[in-house]
C-alpha cells in the first residue's frame, strides 16, 4: 500500500518533536531573518520596528498548531464514528483511507497567492516595484507575510472542511437513535473546534491598535466575514442531519401514537421494540415525551460551553489589550 498523502501544512508538525517546539523554533527562525534585515537596512532594534513581525509570526505559529491539533481531534472523532457505523472491516479501512489521505490543495493555495498579492498591493507594497520604498528588503518581507498568511489560512480551512465533510458523509451511514444522540455529538464538537482555528487567528491580527470596545466597528469586512465562518463551520459536519432525525422523530410518533390507541403490533418497528414486556400507555406516553424533547442537533454542554467561550474569545483579547496598555500608559506617565 503507498504512503498516504498529507497536506503541506500538517507535515510541518508530523515529525517527532512536539508541534509546540516547532512552531516555537519557526517564530524565532523568523524573528532572526528579521532582525538580520533590520542590520542590512539600518533599521533600529526598537519595540515598534517588531510590531508588526509580533502580531503575523503569532498568528503563523498559531495557525499551524492549532491545526495540527484540531486535524487530530477531527480523525479520533472520525474514528468514533465509524465505531459505530457497523459496517464491515473492509469498508471502515476504505474510509480510514479517505481520511488518512489528502487531495492536492495546488488550486487553493494558488488562489490564496494571488488573494495575498492583492492584499498586499492594496496595503501599499506597490513601491516595491515602483522604486519608492525606503527598505526593499523589509517590505519584501512584510509582503510575503501578508501572502503566507493567507496562504496558511485558506489551508487551514481546506482541510478542516475535507474532513468535516468526510465525516458528515461517514454519519449518513449509522441509523439514527433518538434514545442515543451522543454517538453524533462529534459532528457538532468538530464544527466548534475548527471556529477555534478562525477566531484565535482573528483575535491575534486584529488586536494590534484596538482601544476600547467602543473602537470596534461593525461594519469592517473582517467583522463581518465573522458570521457566516462561524456558520459555515457548523453546518458542514451536520449538513442534512437535522432532516435526518426529524423525519426519524415523526416515524417513531406515529408508531407511538398507533401504539397508544391499540395498536401494540406496530410497536416492534419501534426503537423499544425489542422491550416490550409489560409496556402500558403511561409508559408510552412519556416515551413519546422523551422523543419530542430529542434534541433535532447533537448537543451536550461541554460542547455548547465550548462553543460559547470561542466566540467570547476576541472579545477577551480585546478587553486585556486595552487593559494592559493603559496600565503602560499609567506607568509611563
Amino acid at each position: 500500500m503507498s504512503k498516504a498523502k498529507t497536506s503541506i501544512l500538517l507535515r510541518i508538525t508530523n515529525g517527532k518533536v512536539h508541534s509546540l517546539i516547532t512552531c516555537l523554533l519557526i517564530f524565532i527562525g523568523l524573528g532572526t531573518v528579521l532582525s538580520l534585515i533590520f542590520i542590512v537596512e539600518g533599521i533600529a532594534f526598537v519595540q515598534n520596528n517588531y510590531g508588526f513581525f509580533a502580531h503575523f509570526g503569532i498568528a503563523f505559529v498559531y495557525i499551524i498548531f492549532v491545526t495540527r491539533l484540531i486535524h487530530n481531534v477531527h480523525v479520533r472523532d472520525f474514528h468514533k464514528l465509524l465505531g459505530y457505523s457497523g459496517l464491515a472491516e473492509k469498508e471502515q479501512g476504505e474510509w480510514r483511507d479517505k481520511i488518512a489521505n489528502h487531495r492536492s490543495q495546488l488550486v487553493e493555495t494558488l488562489v490564496a497567492i494571488c488573494v495575498g498579492i492583492l492584499h498586499a498591493y492594496l496595503q501599499g507594497f506597490v513601491r516595491i516595484f515602483d522604486g519608492t520604498s525606503k527598505f526593499l528588503l523589509y517590505d519584501v518581507w512584510a509582503s510575503l507575510h501578508i501572502i503566507v498568511l493567507w496562504v496558511l489560512i485558506t489551508l487551514s480551512t481546506s482541510i478542516f472542511i475535507r474532513n468535516m465533510t468526510l465525516m458528515n458523509e461517514l454519519s449518513q451511514k449509522l441509523t439514527i437513535d433518538l434514545l442515543n444522540m451522543d454517538k453524533f455529538v462529534s459532528l457538532t464538537r468538530s464544527g466548534v473546534w475548527s471556529i477555534l482555528a478562525f477566531i484565535g487567528a482573528y483575535s491575534i491580527l486584529f488586536i494590534r491598535g484596538f482601544d476600547s470596545i467602543s473602537s470596534i466597528n461593525l461594519a469592517d469586512p473582517a467583522i463581518l466575514v465573522l458570521g457566516p465562518s462561524v456558520f459555515w463551520m457548523i453546518r458542514t459536519p451536520l449538513k442534512g442531519f437535522r432532516k435526518r432525525v426529524i423525519e426519524e422523530k415523526r416515524r417513531e410518533m406515529a408508531i407511538i401514537d398507533a401504539a397508544i390507541e391499540g395498536d401494540h403490533e406496530i410497536l416492534k418497528k419501534s426503537r423499544i421494540g425489542a422491550n416490550l414486556s409489560n409496556i402500558n400507555v403511561i409508559d408510552l406516553i412519556s416515551y413519546k415525551r422523551i422523543i419530542q424533547n430529542t434534541f433535532e442537533i447533537p448537543i451536550n454542554i461541554p460542547v455548547a460551553s465550548r462553543f460559547i467561550f470561542y466566540l467570547i474569545i476576541p472579545i477577551l483579547t480585546w478587553i486585556a489589550a486595552s487593559m494592559v496598555d493603559k496600565v503602560i500608559d499609567y506607568l509611563i506617565k
